[in-house]
C-alpha cells in the first residue's frame, strides 16, 4: 500500500510539474518537485523499492517530457537506489542532510544531462549549462525540498514508518 501511495503521489507531482511548474522560469531554469520527493522518500525505503519507484516515475517523465528516452528513468532509479542503499549512513532526521542530498542528486542529474547534451545535441554554451546545472538548479531544488519537507514532512515520515 505504501508503494502504491508513493507511486500515485509521484505521478501527481509529474502532472503538476509538466502542467504548471514548467512555466515557472527562474534564471532560465525550471525547478523540480519530483526529485526532492524521491530523495526524501528514498531515505525510508530499501534499494529495490526505491529503485523501482524511481525507474517507473522516470519512464513516465520520459514519456511525457521527451528528450532521450530512458535518461530520466535511469537517473531517478540510480539516485533513489543509491540513497536508499546508504540511508543508514545518513542522519535522516536532519533537515540539512536532506537538503544536501537533494543538492547532490540535482548536481548528479545536471552533470549527466550536460554530458548527454554535449554528445547528443552538440550544444554550445557549456559555461552557462554548468552555472545553471551546478549552482542555480541545485539551489532551487533545495528550496523546493525544504518547502516540501516543512509542509509534508510529517506525513511522509508517518507513511514511511508504517
Amino acid at each position: 500500500m505504501k508503494r502504491m501511495i508513493l507511486f500515485i503521489t509521484g505521478v501527481l507531482l509529474i502532472i503538476l510539474e509538466n502542467s504548471v511548474i514548467n512555466y515557472i522560469d527562474i534564471f532560465g531554469v525550471t525547478f523540480s518537485i519530483l526529485l526532492p520527493f524521491l530523495v526524501m522518500s528514498s531515505l525510508y525505503m530499501d534499494e529495490v523499492e526505491a529503485g523501482v519507484i524511481g525507474l517507473l516515475l522516470g519512464f513516465i517523465v520520459d514519456m511525457t517530457v521527451g528528450g532521450i528516452f530512458g535518461f530520466n528513468a535511469l537517473v531517478y532509479a540510480t539516485i533513489s537506489a543509491v540513497i536508499a542503499h546508504y540511508r543508514k549512513n545518513f542522519y535522516v532526521e536532519s533537515t540539512s542532510m536532506r537538503m544536501t542530498l537533494i543538492a547532490a542528486a540535482t548536481a548528479f542529474q545536471s552533470l549527466l544531462m550536460i554530458i548527454i547534451s554535449l554528445i547528443a545535441y552538440q550544444i554550445d554554451g557549456i559555461l552557462i549549462m554548468i552555472l545553471k546545472g551546478f549552482i542555480i538548479l541545485p539551489l532551487l531544488n533545495v528550496l523546493v525540498g525544504f518547502i516540501i519537507y516543512k509542509l509534508f514532512g510529517r506525513s511522509i515520515m508517518k507513511l514511511m514508518k508504517e
